[in-house]
């Protein structure tokens, strides 16, 4: 094990009880949260929902920073070619739209 400086080192000591109960507190949390993730996989979000999310995050601008971790996070992702069709398509939508404005 590598420790960084300042950090403590327990070496065998125990936990204190107001630890303990911290400790399982924040475990408590992320087995929730994990359950709420179960809860919510496979379902689908109604047109109705997609719209008022797409409307929500219309315009809504983000700082490079934000926009380089995305690329970086897309890098090496391949797509199939369905997928890349149906893009494709949508941006051929996107384009005649803007040319009629």
């Amino acid at each position: 094990m590598i420790f960084k400086k300042g950090e403590k080192i327990r070496l065998g000591k125990p936990h204190s009880e107001e630890t303990k109960r911290k400790m399982s507190k924040y475990q408590n949390r992320l087995e929730v949260k994990r359950k709420k993730s179960e809860l919510h996989k496979g379902k689908k979000h109604t047109e109705e929902a997609k719209r008022r999310i797409s409307e929500a995050m219309n315009g809504i601008k983000l700082s490079e920073e934000h926009r380089r971790k995305m690329s970086e996070l897309h890098k090496g992702v391949k797509l199939s070619e369905e997928t890349r069709r149906k893009m494709s398509e949508a941006q051929k939508c996107r384009r005649n739209q803007e040319s009629l404005e």
